[in-house]
């Protein structure tokens, strides 16, 4: 009988243990599978990749504004230097051009105004040449007919001779200043009447007394014995007084 109650005794405790080390599965959680955890760890992995991702993208944004910003900035700045450059460039090139031209103007006018010096006092000139070749005091004419000029002017045995051209007609006349001791009358004795003859006629002009015969005349000076001869077209009795006078 003490067995027995013995071994129902130890039954009971052993079910009472069993019975403790039974888990109640209302109030205790599921086990969590190895999958479900992946997939979590995977989406939470995924989120922190996006989120980085954006914070990434919106850095380099930033940087790649600035950057173009920069790079534009650096841009501008070197066109307004070229720019800078190429004006002042093109102001030196433009300041150098006109130096150039106002150089060669200015050297152009004083060709010109030597070239125009020369020719107007080249008959003067020449004259006076002729003058220290010839001894003689030999004077150029104040006064020359419209359209004449003189076209040469040659010196021999104490005379010039000038000669006049309108090189519009062809008309043309000579004016040959000569040294002599000779007065008024001595030149109608010993050259106006082997010359003219009798046909001639005497101008009184200015303290000279001048011989015209036809397009020639003769006349004394200071003196100098001066001879107009006319080898084409016509001069008139005043245009002779005119050269007479004006010498």
């Amino acid at each position: 009988m003490q067995k027995s109650d013995s071994n129902t005794m130890a039954k009971s405790a052993h079910r009472q243990m069993m019975s403790s080390t039974t888990l109640n599965r209302r109030y205790v959680r599921r086990p969590t599978k190895s999958a479900d955890v992946a997939v979590s760890i995977k989406k939470r992995s995924a989120s922190m990749t996006n989120s980085t991702s954006s914070r990434t993208s919106a850095k380099e944004l930033k940087d790649q504004a600035i950057k173009k910003a920069l790079a534009e900035a650096v841009v501008t700045s070197e066109k307004t230097t070229k720019s800078k450059k190429t004006k002042k460039s093109n102001n030196k090139m433009h300041f150098g051009f006109g130096r150039i031209m106002l150089a060669l103007s200015c050297a152009a006018a004083a060709v010109f105004a030597i070239v125009y010096f020369v020719n107007l006092n080249m008959p003067d000139i020449s004259l006076r040449v002729a003058a220290m070749q010839t001894g003689i005091n030999a004077s150029y004419p104040n006064y020359v007919p419209r359209d004449y000029s003189v076209s040469s002017i040659t010196s021999e045995d104490s005379k010039v001779t000038m000669e006049f051209q309108n090189s519009n007609t062809g008309d043309a006349f000579t004016l040959i200043e000569e040294a002599s001791s000779w007065d008024s009358n001595a030149l109608m004795s010993n050259y106006v009447k082997e010359e003219f003859g009798d046909n001639y006629t005497v101008v009184r002009e200015q303290g000279l007394t001048i011989y015209i015969s036809g397009n020639n005349a003769a006349w004394v000076n200071g003196g100098i014995v001066y001879k107009i001869n006319t080898t084409a077209g016509s001069l008139t009795n005043k245009q002779i007084k005119s050269i007479a006078t004006s010498l």
